[in-house]
């Protein structure tokens, strides 16, 4: 027989804001995304939700309490003492787990302390893939916490080629490239000297170009750790690092994502893509490109997407771990909306998310929405709208009472947004799709992360 109330550590004579808090608390600590899934903590989850379900309702736990709490209050016996003892010994054994095994893909509160980055090759990749051992990682991240996952394009047995390798190499590519032009000299009868120029230039070129290309020592490595993320490039050897950096989460207060779907004559052309993490308006880092995937993702060669991609991830647990204390010194947490002009982008403070309400902030004054005052929230283009129980739409374009709206283009830490949404206001959102777009002309935008239209929106 489970018992809620020791499930949510709370007293039989609860509040109903006990009860809340303690959920919350609960839920963040064994939240699915922060433990990918594991069996346990997955099953804690079930359970915690469960026993708020409960408790949260008035009706039920009435209901609860007549048939199970007059047994709680029962002085149990030596075996039930004994079995609720095991218990809690398990539970604390499996939660151990997290301080002593360097390679689990998921973290401890004593690993969110620790920045500096324990020197352990990953052995899961971005993607949640196992790496291979022929992988070879050339340089270790010194400052971003315990290694999630990496990425390497270097193996083991790939070293740079020597001076006499290199001499070898052109050679061939040069004899074979003279080997081709005679052929088609002798066998076209070439009379025309710029014809000829050209057919003995342009393979020499292109076998020195294919051979140089072909067996450049080019590397690069990335990580993504509980405290941060980095990236190593090294070039001719494993030594010689032509560019880096590491990020650290506690050095950065938002990210701003963008994806832009480019069209040329209403056919998709490419996918344009940035990151840029941010401390306030300082820019830290910029991370920008372009790929040709319609589904959205690209591939894995491009490293500096799924770099950010997988960061993102991190960067919003280390929010969601955070959240609580930010909970207490301010009684809400702030998302901002960021402008970009003339090569600055300016933060403009915008929403204040709190236990059970939404403030918009804006020079016309603030508007508040309790959770049980909120008529509907969806999404319509780049935006999410959230409209007030007194909101109407009459005749035309008029329309009455409260109906604010959000620019998820500009929004920063989108996906934390979403996340403390559901915590804190208590939605929860079904994706039907992955991304929304919103088509203008020869162009769109896709909202990345998880965005998508909403649907079955219910209080828990």
């Amino acid at each position: 027989m489970k018992n809620y109330y020791e499930i949510l550590d709370v007293s039989i004579i609860a509040s109903q804001e006990e009860i809340k808090k303690a959920y919350r608390l609960k839920a963040i600590k064994y939240h699915p995304d922060k433990h990918h899934d594991d069996k346990y903590f997955a099953e804690m989850f079930i359970e915690i939700s469960e026993a708020y379900e409960t408790l949260s309702n008035i009706d039920k736990r009435a209901a609860y309490d007549k048939s199970n709490v007059a047994f709680f209050k029962k002085s149990e016996d030596n075996a039930e003492q004994f079995y609720k003892q095991d218990q809690k010994a398990k539970k604390v054994e499996e939660e151990d787990k997290f301080y002593y095994d360097p390679y689990k893909p998921f973290y401890s509160e004593k690993d969110r302390e620790l920045n500096d980055t324990p020197q352990f090759r990953p052995k899961i990749d971005h993607w949640g893939k196992l790496l291979s051992d022929n992988i070879d990682f050339f340089i270790l991240p010194k400052n971003i916490g315990k290694i999630i996952s990496g990425y390497s394009s270097l193996t083991r047995d790939k070293n740079p080629s020597d001076l006499k390798e290199n001499k070898l190499r052109y050679l061939k590519a040069i004899l074979i490239s003279i080997v081709v032009s005679t052929i088609m000299l002798i066998g076209f009868n070439y009379n025309n000297p710029v014809l000829i120029c050209l057919w003995i230039i342009a393979p020499i070129s292109l076998s020195i170009w294919i051979a140089k290309t072909l067996n450049e020592f080019k590397h690069i490595n990335t990580y993504v750790g509980v405290n941060g993320f980095a990236e190593y490039n090294c070039e001719k050897n494993r030594n010689n690092i032509t560019s880096s950096y590491e990020i650290n989460f506690k050095d950065i207060t938002d990210l701003l994502r963008v994806t832009e779907i480019r069209k040329r004559n209403y056919a998709y052309a490419n996918t344009s893509f940035g990151f840029v993490w941010l401390n306030n308006n300082k820019v830290i880092k910029v991370v920008d490109d372009i790929h040709h995937s319609k589904e959205g993702n690209p591939d894995k060669t491009h490293t500096n997407y799924w770099l950010n991609d997988t960061a993102e991830k991190y960067w919003t647990l280390y929010l969601l771990d955070n959240m609580e204390k930010e909970l207490e010194n301010k009684g809400f947490i702030e998302f901002s909306l960021y402008n970009y002009n003339d090569q600055v982008y300016t933060k403009i403070p915008y929403i204040q998310l709190g236990i059970g309400f939404i403030k918009f902030l804006s020079k016309k004054g603030t508007v508040i929405y309790n959770f049980n005052e909120i008529k509907r929230i969806y999404i319509n283009g780049t935006n999410l709208f959230i409209e007030h129980t007194n909101y109407e739409k009459k005749f035309f374009l008029f329309e009455s009472g409260n109906k604010n709206g959000i620019s998820l283009m500009s929004l920063s830490n989108r996906q934390f947004f979403f996340k403390a949404l559901e915590l804190l206001i208590g939605y929860r959102f079904s994706w039907f799709n992955k991304f929304k777009t919103k088509t203008a002309g020869n162009s769109g935008f896709a909202l990345c992360g998880q965005l998508g239209s909403l649907a079955n929106l219910s209080y828990f």
